[in-house]
């Protein structure tokens, strides 16, 4: 998702409505501060418990085996 299709589902949203994100192991947690933006590795990871993607620089991870995008979390 880039930010444009965040923003414009969130404006048809109610601005007071609150933001969760998925806990560790279970439930929900408020919505951080974004982190300043980064570049990571799309479809990096394979495992079930991973997310799909990771920070490039946590693997040194370069373009070409995988694509690499800058974003933001949550």
């Amino acid at each position: 998702m880039t930010v444009k299709e965040l923003i414009e589902q969130l404006q048809q949203l109610d601005p007071e409505l609150h933001v969760f994100v998925r806990g560790y192991e279970g439930g929900y947690d408020d919505a951080g501060p974004a982190t300043p933006p980064n570049d990571f590795a799309l479809n990096f990871h394979d495992e079930w418990y991973y997310g799909d993607h990771e920070v490039a620089d946590y693997y040194g991870i370069e373009e070409g085996k995988y694509t690499i995008v800058k974003g933001i979390v949550l």
